[in-house]
């Protein structure tokens, strides 16, 4: 065992005395402040979910604007979750925590207190934002600083479920908005992460590797493609997938740059790799450990980590669309659909590796996969009617069954598989596959419902065979997206469409939005099928043992 594994496994001794009884009380109370910063984070997201219809109001401006906050911060989560994997080493894990946690409490500040939407976009969610990017990896990387064995996996399980809360946390987050207004709401998690930053006092102050320098090259690397990827994704449903957009703001050889902004991140991610094998053997330091890249076990664990979210950003893209633009179900009324899938996954993520801590952990992947695969083909089958249907409800149901028992092995699976003192570093891929699973899953699924909404109608307006040349030419024109009845029948209204022409588009948008919601889960389903050949990994014989 070498010296850093050595100290590893020291650290943990200290905080975690008799690995084979019960844990330490210090340990259980720092289990319990990193679960409720995992809860927080969530929580800060829901406000913001739930909040958007009063924050357009009081600061009159666009859902463009509002959405802008959204992307900002989730740039900002995802792009510095790589680096804080390694920061936290170097500085220690207990200190990163502590800087994420002020750096939230001041974005919620700021966002509470914004008189104008700019500050609260620029100056509150940028903060939020990289506050999580510095808090998520310290939560996931002291786990294994804390805990080993069936303890570690119990304790991934629990912040597993504290993650899983953000299904159901925009409820009573909803009734604050409703009745104090959003600047309360936001008041309140100042206080909230204002206390864990107190209780930051239970956690263990681990061991800096004062010795060793921070790896900039990689940290710019990893940034730079992990922003490019996110921003692009980001970008694809308002400048286009390959045809550009009339709201792209410029063209690259007459395409989209969205998506080629996506691949010049992932050519950036890809150079990541050969750079950091050399940092590795050349300054015995790296962003991303060779124990990470070779192992068959941490890939396999990452699309594991990346799964459940990714069909957690498809399915809340295509299900709210479904429920609030086909339905026509208030805010309150979707989130408490979100208790359908939220429930399952809170229970599993907590229960099965408490209960079982013995079970194959791939089994339980295998068998989450499949009811995340059998949950979309139902949604699949659920966004096809007008209304509500059981179909929808049950696939929603096996879809957060699927999350919840994925969820429970994932994040130890990663840990587990390399050695002691690379499982700390962990959190910071772990954080990385989240925040990318989940922005895949929104703009692919976005995109392929664009896609098919435009491609349905274009051709149902090129078979009609009586249409005035000036209408034909401006129904080509239009870029249309996944909407209601109402919504749809004002544009053909605004459009100059006469009645019977726009009775037959909405019939025919019925069919094309319905086909739309229906190739997107689909997608899903076998995504979710084709990744159970990911869960045969060669073990690694350098992986950790327990």
């Amino acid at each position: 065992m070498d010296m850093s594994s050595t100290c590893a496994c020291k650290e943990r001794v200290e905080v975690a005395r008799g690995q084979g009884g019960s844990v330490g009380s210090k340990a259980t109370i720092s289990l319990a402040v990193l679960a409720l910063a995992q809860l927080g984070v969530s929580a800060d997201n829901g406000a913001f979910s739930v909040a958007m219809s009063e924050m357009m109001s009081v600061f009159g401006c666009s859902v463009a604007d509002v959405q802008l906050a959204n992307t900002v911060y989730a740039l900002m989560a995802g792009t510095f979750m790589l680096a804080s994997g390694l920061l936290g080493l170097m500085v220690g894990w207990r200190r990163t925590f502590v800087g994420g946690m002020v750096l939230m409490v001041i974005g919620e500040i700021v966002t509470a207190l914004a008189p104008v939407v700019e500050l609260l976009i620029w100056g509150g969610r940028l903060a939020v934002g990289v506050g999580a990017s510095l808090v998520i990896p310290s939560v996931l990387g002291m786990v294994p600083l804390l805990f080993e064995g069936d303890k570690r996996k119990q304790a991934y399980g629990v912040i597993a479920g504290s993650a899983a809360l953000a299904t159901i946390v925009p409820i009573p987050l909803g009734m604050l908005v409703d009745n104090f207004g959003f600047r309360f709401t936001f008041g309140a998690l100042v206080a909230y992460f204002g206390a864990l930053v107190a209780a930051s006092l239970a956690l263990p102050a681990s061991q800096p590797r004062a010795s060793k320098k921070f790896d900039l090259v990689g940290a710019a690397l990893a940034s730079m493609g992990l922003f490019a990827v996110m921003f692009g994704l980001s970008r694809i449903s308002a400048w286009g997938v390959a045809d550009p957009l009339p709201t792209a703001p410029f063209t690259i050889f007459g395409l989209s740059p969205a998506p080629l902004i996506v691949i010049a991140g992932v050519a950036l991610l890809i150079v990541l790799v050969p750079v950091e094998l050399w940092m590795e053997r050349a300054h015995d330091v790296a962003i991303l450990p060779s124990s990470f890249i070779k192992s068959a076990q941490v890939r396999s664990g990452v699309v594991a980590i990346a799964l459940p979210f990714f069909y957690m950003g498809a399915q809340g893209l295509v299900a709210t669309s479904f429920y609030q633009l086909v339905v026509g179900l208030g805010g309150t009324s979707t989130a408490l659909l979100g208790i359908v899938s939220g429930v399952p996954m809170l229970v599993l993520a907590m229960g099965i590796p408490r209960k079982f801590p013995q079970a194959n952990s791939w089994l339980v992947v295998r068998c989450g996969y499949i009811a995340i695969a059998l949950g979309a083909i139902m949604a699949a089958f659920g966004v096809r009617s007008s209304e509500l249907t059981s179909i929808m409800v049950l696939g929603t149901l096996l879809g957060g069954i699927g999350v919840g028992m994925v969820n429970s092995q994932s994040n130890n699976l990663v840990a587990s598989a390399v050695p002691a003192h690379d499982a700390q570093q962990s959190g910071g891929i772990q954080g990385a596959a989240r925040n990318l699973g989940l922005a895949l899953g929104s703009a692919a699924m976005g995109s392929v419902m664009l896609i098919a909404v435009n491609m349905g109608l274009d051709a149902s307006v090129e078979s009609m065979a009586v249409l005035d040349e000036p209408v034909r030419t401006a129904l080509e024109q239009t870029v249309y997206t996944y909407e209601g009845d109402a919504a749809f029948s004002a544009r053909m209204d605004g459009m100059g469409v006469s009645d019977s022409v726009a009775g037959e588009l909405i019939t025919a948008n019925r069919e094309v939005r319905a086909n739309a919601g229906a190739i997107a889960m689909s997608t899903v389903a076998a995504l979710a099928g084709l990744s159970l050949f990911t869960t045969f990994p060669k073990k690694s014989k350098d992986a950790a043992r327990g």
